[in-house]
């Protein structure tokens, strides 16, 4: 394990640890393969096809997002699959829409993914199953990003990175291994939390994670454990944001069959 930190003084505004609410049921499944080389899904599991330059938005927050994230490569850089928000009610007040949350993977990788899987489809849902999700977050041959963009002014680096943490320092522990997490939490020491802030965390082929703020980069720590552990916050079967898995699965399930287009 090693850590490079760059030293940024970034422009200058309360996350609590985040609740675990997915509900479970159950739905049919389809196998990917029943939709055909160059099938196409219903309007409620298409999404917005990326276009160079472009921006999506995040409808609840309002945040943009930009169609690429371009971090280990300038060309063919992994694109937006989905976003959601990452809701938390405080007690005795409204719910508070802290940030947006929005994943990119290569659409070469996804597609790789959801064939060698055999991935069984939601045919209500239309996002793949859990199976898919777990391999995407161990495996080292997806370039992928997660970008979060803070929607809540009341944010800080304390409540932020405790929330994270919490979720965090479990799966750390077990594996017997929690000094990444310590660096990992010291890469936002000089960090002035605001609304809009951008955090982008990509996971390279070596399994490392890259850390930017605002664009610019702040670390890399050489931590497949710390890697996984993060993305499975987002993907795995209790996420902090379940409206952002769903958007993100569908929009695997779209980039796979897009890729199959002539």
């Amino acid at each position: 394990m090693f850590i490079t930190r760059h030293d940024v003084k970034l422009p200058a505004s309360t996350v609590e640890p985040p609740s675990a609410n997915q509900s479970a049921h159950v739905t049919p499944h389809r196998n990917i393969a029943s939709f055909g080389p160059f099938a196409s899904l219903s309007s409620a599991v298409m999404t917005h096809l990326p276009q160079s330059g472009d921006k999506r938005k995040e409808q609840a927050t309002g945040m943009e997002f930009p169609e690429e994230c371009c971090v280990l490569t300038k060309k063919d850089c992994p694109v937006l699959t989905g976003f959601g928000v990452r809701n938390k009610k405080l007690m005795g007040m409204k719910t508070i829409k802290v940030y947006a949350v929005g994943l990119y993977v290569d659409p070469k990788a996804a597609k790789k993914l959801l064939s060698s899987k055999q991935a069984d489809i939601s045919a209500v849902q239309g996002i793949p199953e859990q199976a898919v999700f777990d391999e995407l977050v161990t495996s080292n041959d997806v370039v992928k990003s997660l970008r979060m963009v803070i929607s809540f002014g009341g944010v800080n680096k304390k409540n932020f990175w405790s929330a994270l943490e919490e979720r965090m320092e479990p799966a750390m522990k077990q594996a017997g291994d929690v000094a990444p997490l310590q660096e990992f939490g010291a890469l936002f020491d000089d960090v002035k939390f605001r609304k809009g802030l951008q955090l982008n965390f990509t996971s390279s082929k070596d399994g490392a994670l890259i850390t930017q703020v605002d664009n610019k980069e702040v670390g890399t720590i050489k931590s497949s454990l710390l890697t996984r552990t993060l993305f499975d916050v987002y993907l795995g079967r209790d996420p902090v944001s379940p409206d952002a898995k769903q958007s993100i699965g569908r929009g695997l399930v779209n980039l796979a069959i897009e890729e199959n287009a002539p």
